[in-house]
């Protein structure tokens, strides 16, 4: 951003010293840089799941359209036992490839390979297991100088003990993610179990902000990370706080564990995790 806001304060000066003459200004493009979207998920209680992996670019610095998707690349997934899994395109939609049939285990190292444009990607993970969400249950707050009043949604859960775990929250509210991954939420979306290994946790707020409405679903899923993950998602919400989506604007100097075998110098942007993940539904209900 620092570098546009200098470009604009050269423009102005070239416009304010230069007035009588026709200028053609050529704006830098953002380079073809690859965004990949893919994890890996286990959902507990569910058979036969559809893994998908979302591919897209960059773009242009000052296009105000949808990132450009990546819609001619091969994608397949290995794990260490000999396995391989090819991602297919899925017909009607844009970039993004899937599969079914691959249920992630514990134990094994799991390989994303992606090939696209003369180069090739490549990101290892382990499965991550996460604690069952014991209880889900609405409860009223009232107003306060941080907060709104209304419907909030809460959970229990025990934190395993002699292990160190890493969290990821996600609060969905009618189908849809309510939760904007902004510097503040980033404190609930997101924890270590260093402050609480072993403990169990009665009445988290995967949102303080977040209000429900009478009849509204509810969504809770408990999602088990790695450590380099957390770090990676602590550093995405910080650059992401305005936007609301993870990927509505570039993230800047935040690397992933996607690496290019052909071209080091040629980098991707994103993350390959392999998740185990707890959900839990509640129908909200009137007060």
């Amino acid at each position: 951003m620092k570098a546009i806001k200098n470009l604009f304060i050269l423009i102005l000066a070239v416009i304010l010293t230069s007035c009588d003459k026709e200028i053609t200004l050529k704006l830098p493009a953002s380079p073809n840089l690859l965004v990949v979207e893919a994890q890996l998920e286990l959902v507990k209680g569910k058979v036969n799941q559809k893994q998908s992996v979302k591919l897209s670019t960059l773009g242009n610095y000052f296009d105000n359209v949808q990132t450009p998707r990546v819609n001619n690349a091969i994608v397949t997934i290995s794990d260490s036992k000999g396995n391989t899994y090819e991602l297919l395109k899925e017909e009607g939609t844009q970039g993004i490839y899937s599969t079914v049939g691959l249920l992630p285990e514990k134990d094994v190292e799991y390989t994303l390979n992606i090939t696209w444009n003369g180069q090739e990607y490549t990101a290892k993970e382990k499965l991550v297991s996460v604690p069952e969400i014991e209880n889900i249950y609405q409860i009223f707050e009232e107003e306060n100088q941080f907060e709104d009043e209304g419907i909030k949604v809460s959970i229990d859960f025990t934190d395993p003990a002699n292990e160190t775990n890493y969290y990821f929250w996600e609060l969905l509210q009618n189908g849809k993610n309510s939760i904007i991954p902004d510097p503040g939420n980033s404190q609930n979306l997101i924890a270590s179990d260093k402050l609480f290994n072993g403990k169990s946790i009665v009445g988290y707020l995967p949102s303080e902000e977040k209000v429900f409405n009478p009849g509204d679903l509810a969504l809770v899923r408990q999602i088990g990370i790695s450590k380099a993950y957390y770090d990676y998602l602590f550093l995405l919400f910080e650059q992401t706080g305005q936007t609301g989506q993870l990927f509505d604007i570039p993230p800047s100097g935040i690397k992933g564990n996607i690496i290019n075998k052909v071209n080091p110098d040629i980098e991707a942007l994103g993350y390959f995790s392999v998740v185990e993940i707890d959900e839990k539904t509640l129908t909200i209900k009137p007060n």
